[in-house]
């Protein structure tokens, strides 16, 4: 599944969380889960075991980006690199990365040694399960990976996918300059929209499949570019582009969706220009997507993977253009 696909969707996985979370003895008694909001202060670490760095004690002045994931988790072994880039970032900021798997340390161990430099900020298990309990639990998170950025003050501000907007909301917080209450208020009218997007998303794909069903998946993809978040319209649009079977490809629409999930980005999101670059190819614009794809090129610098893939597609581009 390509990138841009794994940061729309997360490696969800509640049945698997929620036994892991519970008492193994099914006569035990089951405590009433924690509630939280954003706000509260954030639960201590102090039962964590480290893997790699450490210990850490959250302390005022300081700030944490506090991961939950796990070795099986494909999107969560996609994060990895983009935390590494985090953590190096914002180091000089008193910014602390901490990744936190409930597995056993002859899981992670291991894992960890392999990733080497690309898994470089502190990693730790968490084998009584209580910290999962104080964050995943309290916030009713259900699927991995999750990140929680803990402020000055160690309050819990932000509760969110590692490869959404974590970068931009976590330099408004050095700043002082972020607005919990408001970005929370936003993400549930954004949630709301969400939803109708996912909906418009199967339903268009599901249209396709029907003899008679382009005028339904017509009116089905305006709804998604009304509706859709960047990372929608990112992985509508990739889809459009690369799974469509030939005769039902709506290039137009898949170039509307990749530029809407662009400008929302500002041209700052290596795997959205990358997908705006094919929509320009696809749609006959091929010196656009040379410019486009260099650009996403150099903001995939360092991501060995990315580069490769988008070297290839910069010279599919470059290649096309010398044709006659």
């Amino acid at each position: 599944m390509k990138i841009r696909m794994l940061a729309l969707v997360l490696c969800l996985a509640p049945s698997i969380w929620a036994a892991q979370e519970g008492p193994n003895d099914p006569n035990a008694t089951v405590k009433k889960p924690l509630e939280a909001r954003i706000l509260d202060p954030a639960g201590s670490l102090e039962t964590l075991e480290f893997v790699k760095g450490g210990p850490v004690e959250l302390k005022k002045g300081n700030l944490y980006v506090i991961e939950f994931w796990a070795t099986w988790c494909a999107p969560c072994r996609v994060s990895i690199p983009h935390l590494t880039k985090v953590q190096k970032t914002f180091k000089d900021k008193k910014v602390t990365v901490i990744g936190i798997s409930n597995e056993t340390r002859e899981k992670v161990e291991p894992f960890v040694k392999e990733k080497a430099e690309t898994m470089d900020y502190v990693v730790a298990i968490d084998p009584e399960r209580k910290i999962g309990e104080k964050y995943m639990t309290a916030y009713k998170q259900n699927g991995i990976p999750t990140a929680f950025i803990v402020d000055k003050e160690l309050r819990v501000v932000w509760v969110g996918h590692p490869m959404a907007d974590l970068d931009t909301v976590l330099e408004k917080v050095i700043k002082g300059e972020f607005d919990a209450k408001a970005y929370a208020e936003a993400r549930k009218r954004r949630g709301e929209m969400d939803k109708k997007a996912m909906a418009a998303f199967r339903a268009y794909f599901a249209a396709l499949e029907k003899a008679d069903g382009a005028k339904e998946a017509a009116e089905q993809g305006a709804i998604i570019l009304e509706n859709g978040s960047d990372q929608a319209l990112n992985a509508f649009a990739w889809r459009v582009l690369t799974e469509v079977e030939a005769g039902k490809q709506d290039y137009p629409l898949a170039l509307k969706a990749a530029t809407k999930a662009n400008d929302l980005t500002q041209g700052k999101n290596a795997a959205i220009v990358d997908t705006f670059a094919l929509a320009l190819f696809k749609n006959g614009k091929v010196r656009e997507a040379i410019q486009a794809q260099e650009a996403a090129l150099k903001l995939a610098a360092g991501d060995e993977a990315m580069e490769a893939e988008f070297k290839s597609r910069l010279e599919e581009f470059k290649k096309a253009q010398q044709e006659p």
